[in-house]
């Protein structure tokens, strides 16, 4: 065709191409990805048991098993906090922080009684608020009462509308409440206090009050509760007694039949306190037995 100036104008035509994504897509690159990063991560883990000794790798696992919330909170406090320095055992672990400060003051004057019970004191809170920022993580404020009394801190768990400890009339622990008794076992492992745990009831009884009761069922729902805290790493030695108190001591006494009568007691107690009840009971009973014996054996004689 020609314009009005009377040049051609040239008319280009271009045929649609058709569309030919279904074969070159780029989902293959995400797969392609995918599969770098998979080599990636295999290589690393060859590397590592190459450059590590079996006893490394056996560590490397148990870090990776038992890491926790309480590992957390701890590493945020160390690192945010204070000046002194951690201190380690000769495997390299660190210490707690009670055993880390009777080291720390070891080399120093002796402690007196009254200043021991201010650590203690102190301890104590410190345990309050790191169990309150576990308990915030979980949402379970409603099911727990923490209190600080003069003879330790006391720690409640309980029943609520929404979440039952233990299935009714059992001594079986719910998943949600075993987890949360596991976060608590490293964080009580940091002070050495001990601990007593006590199991209670609401008042509903059991027909057959000879065969199974309130009593029973309190006993063995503290012993639960001692079993969860110790396979997860508590110290054994930290539990000085469990026990049960049936129906006795309502958190609720208005309301005998409420669920948050239906509750395990932690108390940690301070030093003096665990001191007097050694006093009370004896070490391995030697100063309430044996004089009771000497007695009886010189009136016989």
């Amino acid at each position: 065709m020609k314009n009005h100036s009377g040049h051609g104008t040239t008319i280009i035509k271009r045929s649609a191409r058709r569309n030919h994504a279904g074969h070159h897509g780029g989902a293959w690159k995400v797969a392609f990805a995918d599969f770098t990063l998979a080599m990636m991560a295999l290589f690393m883990v060859l590397w590592i048991m190459g450059a590590s000794s079996e006893e490394e790798r056996h560590e490397i696992v148990s870090n990776l098993y038992t890491d926790s919330l309480f590992d957390i909170f701890s590493s945020r406090s160390t690192s945010s906090g204070s000046n002194t320095l951690p201190l380690f055992e000769p495997s390299g672990n660190p210490l707690p922080v009670a055993q880390a400060t009777a080291l720390q003051t070891a080399t120093q004057e002796p402690e007196t009684p009254q200043a021991r019970e201010e650590r203690s004191q102190r301890e104590i809170e410190e345990l309050a608020r790191l169990i309150a920022q576990i308990t915030s993580v979980y949402n379970a404020q409603s099911n727990l009462h923490i209190e600080i009394v003069p003879q330790g801190l006391r720690i409640l768990i309980t029943d609520d509308q929404q979440r039952e400890m233990f299935q009714r009339s059992s001594a079986i622990l719910a998943p949600f409440f075993q987890r949360l008794l596991s976060e608590f076992a490293p964080a009580l492992n940091t002070i050495e206090h001990k601990i007593i745990i006590t199991g209670h009831t609401d008042a509903t009884r059991y027909r057959d009050q000879q065969r199974y009761s309130n009593w029973n069922l309190s006993g063995d729902r503290a012993l639960q509760a001692r079993r969860v805290l110790t396979e997860a790493g508590l110290n054994e030695q930290r539990v000085l007694q469990v026990s049960g108190m049936a129906d006795q001591m309502l958190f609720h006494p208005e309301d005998p039949h409420h669920a948050a009568n239906r509750r395990i007691e932690i108390m940690v107690l301070t030093h003096s306190t665990s001191e007097a009840l050694y006093q009370f009971f004896g070490h391995q009973g030697q100063n309430i037995v044996a004089p009771i014996i000497d007695k009886i054996s010189m009136t016989t004689e």
